[in-house]
């Protein structure tokens, strides 16, 4: 039984609750040494290549076989990032790194592609694995369907309250999965994995870990006086709400920040694990490696911007964007209050010392809001595009003094002259001056940042000993098998006559020899079996080891040699290129009951359009006041008419209280005769399970939205696990990727779908501009779920959608691949998609869609998106 605290050291709960696992991020050496220093109980990190945060340091395998052992023996594990989606010509080379990686003695591999967890869960099986956040995981649906994948932990996105972490945990708990949340730490204003801004604008998509930032730029809003940034998130922080995260019973708290310094790893880490120690009243870290500081103090010179809790606390608890700054604010210091040459006074709030940072700003507002501000526009978007560009005034703490007095340093509430550098633009009287890095905890942090002292440092494999001890006859055979995973690598024995060792000990006795095998370079997991009072002399315990020191080098290379030539042969077992396509089949998906009638009068005059299904995903925001059975019976009217199938669509986000509605939508669907599904989340493949019987949902017609991420065939395959049978391909992808997929399609009934035409969703957010712009959440009533046009400092325009409390960016031009259906079609694509969806649709620009797509004209006001460069 526990018994928490408080930040007064007042009870707030007792009961049993587990003391969570604080994971931090390691971009480079310096910061994995910081976090194992300051008390981390994991890692994760990155290999050079395959991971979401491709610019930092990142490691390589050689520096992995150095590290883990340093990890395994002071209790911290190691988490490896594979969390991108990868394309069909990258999967051989990712092969060829998890049979090295397989050897690492790492604690799991983090994943966001259906199809790398499906190819690693059949053919690198000791790898354990965990569902990353990419994977846009955001219900107890999504956490049971992930279990069903084989993953033994699920990262969820961070956009869950602290209420439905606590029934997730709750639903979950005694079932063989973990659940992990972020407690710190950068903030995407998409969800996580559903962000397409920067694949669409860049080609640098945020799913292959080459994120643009898009949402850190500033915004002009064009349709009322406004601008600003309204996409930046503030940062997360919940060490004041964290014991309601403790209170959730989820088994991690992980801190983002794999691009940050090992200050910033040193001072998140440190200030969770006090926190921690505080709430249990215990030492909470492994080999008890806390070190009281001021953490709070020491986090405002860390990277951070403004902080929130964000939805921990509930929905619109605060506000979560910070409409000023996209950037590292550190903390006010004092204004200018005199100019004498380059030479400013400062009365310092803070205590200073040489070569701290500082930074000088004008304190007036750079963004402007009508709801906040009215028409009279305050700030530029010029002042802001400077901001952005971190094109503003900051230096290194180097000439200070008092009353002409040079200083090294001085106490807080002193009044200063400080020199500012040459290349440092004269500020006004007036501008504030903060304080952004402190020398003092960069020297802090720099002990923490090396190898610890008595640590010895050496590239070694981990396998798994076991030994068997038995008395058989007259005679001991002590028998020794090398495993990786389940895998025998090789055998050995001794067979020597029976004695009992008057001192007893041989389990400790192996255990002691036989962990490290220096010559093989392996650092081992030692068990014993059998009896532990034979006598074996040392001289044959020895010479055992010599043995495997010589044949174990060989048995690794031939494991590794095997585990690369079995997963290339499944990779391309039971593909075949997809034949020519001669006709193509068009399905149109829709929010809008109004469009039935747009597209009937379309159909009326072009037999020729082969259209087979309607896909509706109801919306409340455009269904009035209708039942769902009216709802239903007009798609099944208009779809009767028009001789084609309806499917119904899930939304890809789905939180707790959607699921309600969404189920009478089901079965109000169901009941008038629907039995075809499109989802596009693995959660709501189970939820389609939970609305009705695992049995009925195996006779449905299944189809999956993009957003089910298959860029490569293995995903293709994980989505057929699923029961689904059409597959929607990646609007992201470029040709040559789509053709590479489509030259090594599985063989059977599985059909590739493209989508010809979409409003891509470049942000599906839970975070609310309008909320911003109002400096809270104002209630429907007052903000009206109002659109607002946008655009940025390349003259490109966009709107913000808000569909009830959720909000859709997208641009003004949508994404078509009209002009290439017919060289689509020469790759085997016989099924493609059109959707009207989020934005409004007059009768004449639908028609005039359809129009040109059944001609394979091109479309315009769109874009291809990457289908005709590569996407990074």
């Amino acid at each position: 039984m526990l018994t928490l605290k408080n930040e007064s050291n007042e009870t707030i709960l007792s009961h049993a609750l587990r003391v969570p696992e604080i994971l931090a991020p390691a971009g480079g050496r310096e910061q994995f040494f910081a976090a194992l220093q300051s008390g981390a109980d994991a890692v994760y990190l990155g290999l050079k290549q395959f991971n979401a945060r491709g610019r930092a340091e990142n490691f390589t395998h050689e520096d992995l076989r150095e590290l883990a052992p340093l990890a395994r023996r002071y209790g911290m594990k190691i988490l490896v990032t594979l969390n991108i989606l990868l394309k069909e010509d990258e999967l051989p080379r990712l092969r060829t790194s998890l049979a090295e990686l397989q050897w690492i003695g790492i604690h799991a591999v983090i994943v966001q592609d259906l199809g790398v967890a499906r190819f690693i869960r059949e053919n690198f099986p000791t790898l354990r694995l965990h569902a990353s956040t990419q994977l846009a995981v955001h219900n107890l649906a999504g956490v049971l369907a992930a279990i069903d994948f084989g993953f033994k932990r699920v990262v969820v996105a961070r956009e869950l309250t602290a209420q439905e972490l606590r029934k997730i945990q709750s639903a979950v708990e005694g079932l063989d999965v973990e659940v992990e949340a972020f407690c710190h730490g950068s903030l995407c204003y998409s969800y996580s994995g559903l962000c397409f801004f920067s694949g669409a604008e860049d080609a640098r998509s945020g799913n292959r870990g080459e994120c643009a930032y898009t949402c850190r730029k500033p915004y002009k809003i064009l349709n009322e006086p406004g601008h600003g940034f309204l996409f930046s998130m503030k940062d997360l922080n919940t060490s004041k709400d964290l014991t309601k995260l403790v209170e959730a019973n989820i088994h991690t708290l992980k801190i983002e920040g794999r691009k940050k310094d090992a200050q910033y790893v040193a001072t998140s880490v440190g200030l969770y694990r006090q926190e921690l120690n505080r709430i249990f009243g215990r030492e909470t870290g492994p080999g008890g490696r806390s070190i009281e500081r001021d953490y709070q103090n020491d986090m405002l010179f860390s990277f951070h911007r403004d902080m929130t809790s964000l939805f921990v606390n509930g929905r619109y608890h605060e506000n979560v964007i910070d409409l000023n700054n996209p950037t590292h604010k550190g903390v006010l210091i004092g204004t200018i209050e005199k100019i004498k040459g380059r030479t400013i006074e400062v009365m310092s709030t803070q205590a200073l010392e040489r070569f701290d940072g500082l930074r000088i700003e004008s304190r007036d507002s750079l963004y402007h809001s009508l709801p906040q501000h009215g028409d009279q526009v305050q700030g530029t978007m010029r002042g802001a595009q400077k901001k952005y560009k971190n094109n503003i005034s900051q230096f290194s703490l180097r000439e200070f003094s008092l009353k002409g007095r040079r200083l090294n340093q001085c106490n807080a509430h002193t009044r200063v002259e400080i020199e500012l550098p040459t290349e440092i633009e004269l500020p006004n009287i007036g501008d504030a001056v903060y304080k952004i890095r402190s020398n003092e905890l960069k020297r802090h942090t720099e002990n923490l940042s090396k190898a610890p002292a008595d640590a010895r440092i050496r590239p070694l494999r981990s396998i798994d000993l076991s030994f068997i001890s038995n008395q058989v006859g007259d005679d001991l055979h002590l028998e020794v098998e090398a495993l990786l995973g389940k895998r025998s690598l090789l055998k050995d024995q001794l067979t020597i006559p029976w004695q009992i060792s008057t001192k007893g000990g041989l389990a400790n006795d192996i255990v002691d020899m036989f962990s490290l095998l220096g010559d093989a370079a392996c650092d081992c997991v030692v068990s014993f079996q059998g009896r532990e009072d034979a006598f074996v002399p040392r001289s044959l315990l020895k010479e055992l080891k010599q043995r495997l020191n010589l044949n174990l080098p060989e048995a690794i290379t031939k494991a590794t040699e095997l585990s690369e030539a079995q997963s290339l042969a499944f990779l391309t077992t039971d593909r075949s290129p997809l034949a020519a396509s001669k006709a193509a089949r068009y399905a149109i998906k829709i929010d809008r009951l109004e469009y039935l009638a747009s597209i009937a009068t379309f159909m009326a005059t072009h037999p020729t359009f082969k259209l087979t299904e309607i896909i509706f995903e109801p919306k409340r925001a455009f269904l009035g006041k209708l039942s769902p059975i009216d709802i239903f019976a007009s798609l099944f009217a208009a779809a009767a008419e028009l001789n084609v199938l309806p499917r119904l669509a899930f939304p890809t986000v789905l939180r707790a209280w959607d699921e309600p509605l969404l189920k009478i939508w089901v079965n109000s669907f169901i009941e008038l005769g629907g039995r075809a599904f499109e989802i596009g989340n693995i959660g709501a493949r189970k939820l389609l399970d939970t609305f009705t019987s695992v049995e009925a949902a195996k006779t449905f017609d299944l189809s999956s939205d993009f957003t089910v991420y298959v860029l490569n065939t293995e995903a293709a395959l994980a989505a057929k696990d699923l029961d689904i049978t059409t597959l929607a391909l990646s609007i992201e992808d470029d040709r040559i990727s789509l053709q590479d997929k489509l030259n090594q399609w599985p063989k059977g009934s599985l059909k590739p779908q493209v989508i010809l035409y979409k409003d891509t969703p470049l942000f599906i957010a839970e975070a609310c501009s309008l909320t911003a712009l109002h400096g809270g959440c104002p209630t429907a009533a007052v903000c009206g779920y109002r659109t607002l046009e946008i655009e940025n400092d390349e003259g490109e325009r966009f709107f913000v959608a808000h569909e009830s409390c959720k909000s859709i960016v997208y641009g003004a031009k949508a994404f078509s691949l009209s002009q290439h259906r017919r060289e689509l079609q020469t790759f085997g694509v016989e099924d493609f998609r059109i959707d009207f969806l989020t934005r409004e649709y007059t009768p004449e620009h639908l028609m005039r869609v359809l129009k040109h797509i059944g001609s394979a004209e091109s479309i315009a006001e769109t874009h291809s998106a990457n289908y005709e460069r590569s996407l990074l």
